[in-house]
Parts: C-alpha cells; structure tokens; sequence
C-alpha cells in the first residue's frame, strides 16, 4: 500500500502541475532546474510581456546560452513547449487592465516621480485584489475558517517582513479571546516554538515565492502531531502539495526587498472577519470588555500625572 502512495503522489503532481500558473510552476520546479535552465526560468519570470514574442533562439542569445536548454527549461516547467508556455502567457497578458500593470516592476523603471511610484503601487494593489477573486477559492477560505474556528489556538510561522504580519493576526486573534502565538524564528530557535506545538493547535504558514527550511520544518511538526495546517502563499501551493490542510493562494508584487504585503493583510483580515462573524456576541463582548480595559488604563494614567 505505501508503494501505491508512493507512486500516486508524483502523479497527483504531475496533474496539478497541468493546471498551475506559470509562477506556480516555477516555484515548484526550481529545485530540480539546472543552474541554466533556473536563467531561463528566470527570465521567462521576469520578461513576460516581451517573451511571448520571443523564440526559443532569441531567448538563447539573451540568455548566452542554447535553444536546446531553453526548451528543456519549458519543458522542466510541466509545458509541452514554447508554443503552449507563450499561449499561457498571452491568455494572462489579455487580462491585464494595462501594460503598466505588470507584476514585479522594477524601482528603475519607475523612477523617482512620487506621483507615478504613488500610482504604480495603487494600481497594482488594486490589480491584485481583482485577481485575488479568482485565486482565492471560497470553499478553501470555508475550509480554513472551519479550521480556526475550532483551535484552541493559533500558531502563525512567518519569517523576514511576515514576521510582524504574523504578530499583527496574533494580536488580532487575542483580542478577540482567541489564545493565539507568532513564530518569527529561525535556525536553532525555532526548535523552542516547535516543542510547544501541542494538540488542540492549529497552524498557519505565511510563505511566499520561495519556501524556507522553517516553513516547512513547521508544516511538517503540524503533521506529526495530526494538526491542522493553513498555507497562506501566493505560488508555493503546488511546491508544498501534501505538506498542508488546506491553502489561500493570492499573488502578490514585487521582489527581493520591496514586495508588496497589501493582499497577505487582506486574507488575514477576512479570516479575522469571518472568525467574529461565527460568534457575533462573543466578538463584541471581547471588543467591549477590551474598550473598558483601556479607559482603566487611561484612568490609572491620568491619576498619576495630577
């Protein structure tokens, strides 16, 4: 039996891989690339509007290397050739508002105008909550809320700038009288945050572009100890496929280190927002009673200054 499941999974891959996006693609790809093949992917990333005009030649001679090791590349990425990738990238291109638009736009191209950075960043932002609509599964977001709902508490992992998102949702959460913790460490400490996982437990993972050793040191504690686990990502769903309940994939702009984080708020606001909406009298009984804490506060306060 564990033979058939063995060999089951590389297939159940292999038929979402059919059906994912191109970033989708490249993040679950990239560990098996070779270093040019990994260019090609790269580039193909990075210049969609002009590789859909592009051969497998002019790639090549871009990229300094061979027509053959680009086809390998596309071939590496689950399509069945250049043709069926350009296709692809012509279908996502047409959906576009306007060519402006296009996610991952570089800090030099934009310029030091404040008014079209201002602009560029609305726009894209506004861009992304529209796709999001279609990403962003209702029955998953269901499932997620199903989930939460019934922890006795949240563990939410994020590294780098998800850290403070993590800490904000954790926040959040206790507020609302939901035991909650945020996981920001790496390396040897996250040995300290692993430990207290415990049953009752449900964990979310903040992980974009490229998974991390931590991310998935934490899914995998999650499925040892049989708890429930959210992805919260934009491209690693079919890269971590197995490694977690249920996932909230919505894309997000940007890279290295101005990534936009406007959509990852957005996912844990709503989640925020249907969790008070499962108990509507215990959330507005917790925001009152926190009301009546901090006017004590201030009331404590202000007798010390007279």
């Amino acid at each position: 039996m564990s033979g058939r499941r063995r060999e089951g999974a590389p297939a159940r891959k292999r038929e979402e891989k059919l059906a994912a996006s191109l970033d989708e693609r490249i993040a679950a790809s990239r560990p098996s690339l070779s270093p040019a093949e990994d260019r090609v992917a790269t580039f193909l990333d990075q210049h969609r509007e002009e590789a859909v005009f592009l051969s497998a030649v002019d790639i090549a001679r871009q990229l300094e290397t061979s027509d053959a090791t680009v086809i390998r590349a596309v071939q590496s990425l689950g399509y069945s050739g250049l043709p069926a990738l350009k296709s692809e990238l012509q279908d996502a291109l047409r959906t576009r508002a306007t060519p402006t638009l296009r996610l991952g736009r570089s800090i030099e191209d934009l310029g030091d105008d404040p008014a079209v950075v201002l602009e560029h960043v609305l726009a894209t932002e506004m861009q992304l909550l529209q796709d999001a609509r279609e990403t962003l599964r209702g029955a998953d977001f269901a499932k997620a809320l199903r989930l939460l709902g019934g922890a006795q508490r949240v563990v939410i992992q994020g590294l780098g700038p998800n850290a403070p998102l993590g800490e904000y949702f954790a926040a959040r959460l206790r507020r609302m009288r939901r035991p909650a913790v945020a996981v920001g460490a790496r390396g040897q400490a996250l040995a300290d945050a692993l430990i207290d996982m415990r049953r009752g437990d449900v964990v979310i993972v903040l992980a974009y572009d490229r998974s991390s050793p931590e991310a998935e040191l934490t899914l995998e504690r999650a499925r040892e100890l049989r708890l429930p686990s959210i992805l919260v990502t934009d491209t690693l769903g079919l890269a971590l496929a197995g490694q977690f309940t249920v996932a909230l994939s919505a894309r997000r702009a940007g890279g290295g280190m101005f990534h936009l984080s406007a959509l990852t708020i957005v996912v844990l606001d709503a989640l925020l927002f249907g969790l008070a909406g499962q108990d509507r009298a215990a959330a507005l009984a917790a925001a009152e009673e926190l009301q009546e804490l901090r006017a004590r506060i201030d009331k404590r306060a202000l007798g010390r200054v007279e």
